[in-house]
């Protein structure tokens, strides 16, 4: 379970961008659009339909015998020593996709098919009690991810064109693109009528329930659960990169994508030293109106894996912190156990003496991992530090001496310099187990990623902007639609079947107006 976002919390949320006195011709062409779909939606609809069965997307023939729009070579399952809150089991023209977290099942039927009955899901997977059912037509054509987290497994997918709305702190390139064509996420603590209408625009909302408690989930009705986080360990979690591509039908993709994932991970944690170093993830949290001055040590589960897995030493923090007055003990993630620990220590309004103490007890320590949050990462270094908690550079302290303080924010979004680490690192952990044995064992022939080592100088060099996006965006232009993906199955597609020259695509013509006097004026 992975303790992630929280940087979000300190952020003020970027005023909404105002509107131009004057329509561009962009903005004129989405008008027209949206005005033409209103005047004929069922029309509009059914072109739509006809022109994916046409691009082969979809497919309206019926299969017959053993046929399937899902073989079994194309299909993904959850390992059972990996991610264990997730199933899918499939049958020729849908699949069911069960997440027990949320008790939810989703039932996505190849598009052009008919929906199945009750009495047909069941005979595949019985809906357990208690379990809510809903309904998804794939490949989904538009989404939403109301979390970072989720975003990265969409980018490695391919699909950035088939994300209506972006959270503002994502940091990949497209996301970055997307956010300067107005497809800002609306905070569910912002314009609640905004986001509600923002969340019923898409075919599936991908989200995440709120700890233990999935009522957000359960009443959004297109609402799909990813517990990407919940999971116990970086591979686990990686794994969901199967779980997001059953919307999209692109399993093959998602079985080779977490086959390399696997494989990278394993070469990326070798090289380990002779001595494995003792490693501490720490921050300090500022008196504020939600928290109390406090210095902490976290054990998060997926992060003492990480270490264990460059060949380290997590800080046995129950042992070493023990003697220390106010040590509060905590999940990680609250009410799951298996997520690790966190321990506070509150200043009690003395922070010299606190810090005095909570550094007496990391005396052993070799190497900091230093969590506190800065708004700027690109300001903050081996000075900030050492002024953050107390200390000074003529310090005893190992990881002083020796300058092993590291940072998790060499890579950061250019917009709002969000940190990556709460995006990619989720779908590539080996991204992370590299980074982190490079600046551990001080390997420079490891990839340089997410850690810095702050009191050897290193800065944030890795500033991800929009213009590395060379995808064509569906919420850039209203003349551009999302690549087609073709069915799995190997049932032959015939766009004729349906109307043939019906299933030509066609443009409302007031849009096609529009965009001929665009061109005159330009």
């Amino acid at each position: 379970a992975q303790v992630v976002g929280f940087q979000n919390l300190h952020r003020p949320h970027p005023p909404r961008r105002a509107l131009p006195a004057v329509m561009s011709c962009k903005s004129m062409l989405r008008a027209a659009f949206a005005t033409s779909l209103a005047a004929s939606r069922g029309a509009f609809a059914v072109v739509q339909d006809n022109a994916r069965i046409a691009a082969g997307e979809c497919s309206a023939t019926i299969p017959a015998g053993s046929q399937t729009y899902f073989p079994a070579q194309k299909q993904v399952h959850a390992d059972a020593m990996l991610a264990k809150l997730f199933t899918v089991t499939y049958a020729p023209t849908f699949k069911v996709l069960t997440d027990s977290l949320s008790k939810e099942q989703y039932v996505l039927t190849q598009c052009g098919q008919v929906q199945p009955s009750a009495a047909a899901v069941n005979a595949v997977e019985v809906l357990k009690t208690g379990y809510i059912r809903k309904h998804f037509g794939v490949p989904v054509q538009s989404s939403a991810a109301m979390s970072t987290t989720l975003l990265a497994f969409i980018d490695s997918l391919g699909v950035q064109d088939r994300v209506k709305f972006v959270d503002s702190y994502a940091t990949a390139p497209c996301w970055q693109k997307a956010l300067t064509c107005d497809a800002e996420m609306e905070s569910a603590y912002g314009n609640a009528t905004l986001h509600t209408e923002q969340l019923a625009a898409v075919d599936v909302v991908f989200m995440s329930c709120g700890g233990s408690d999935c009522t957000n989930v359960n009443t959004q009705k297109n609402g799909v659960n990813v517990p990407v986080t919940q999971e116990a360990g970086p591979v686990e979690s990686a794994e969901y990169i199967k779980y997001i591509a059953a919307f999209f039908n692109l399993e093959p993709k998602a079985n080779e994508l977490f086959a390399a994932t696997q494989t990278s991970y394993a070469q990326a944690s070798s090289g380990k030293s002779a001595t494995p170093p003792l490693v501490a993830w720490i921050t300090y949290n500022a008196k504020s109106a939600w928290s109390a001055e406090s210095f902490v040590v976290s054990q998060a589960s997926y992060k003492t894996t990480m270490v264990t897995d460059v060949g380290a030493t997590s800080l046995n923090a129950t042992t070493a912190l023990a003697g220390i007055a106010g040590l509060k003990v905590t999940d990680a993630v609250t009410g799951k156990p298996a997520s690790g620990k966190t321990y506070t220590i509150p200043t009690n309004e003395d922070k010299a003496a606190a810090s005095a103490a909570f550094f007496k007890a990391l005396e052993g320590v070799d190497v900091i991992v230093d969590e506190v949050y800065a708004p700027d990462p690109t300001t903050y270094n081996f000075e900030s530090f050492l002024s953050t908690y107390g200390l000074t550079s003529s310090s005893d302290l190992k990881f002083v001496k020796n300058k092993m303080v590291l940072r998790i924010d060499r890579t950061m979004g250019e917009a709002m310099k969000s940190l990556d680490w709460y995006e990619s690192r989720i779908a590539k952990p080996e991204w992370a187990i590299e980074g982190l044995a490079r600046v551990v064992h001080e390997d420079t022939s490891k990839r340089a990623k997410y850690f810095r080592n702050v009191a050897k100088d290193e800065t944030v060099d890795q500033v991800l902007t929009a213009g590395g996006c060379t995808k064509a965006l569906p919420v850039c232009s209203a003349l551009i639609d999302p690549k087609p993906i073709k069915t799995l199955g190997e049932i032959r597609v015939d766009g004729t079947e349906v109307g043939g020259a019906e299933a030509r695509r066609v443009v409302p013509l007031v849009a096609l107006a529009v965009a001929a006097l665009c061109a005159t004026v330009a």
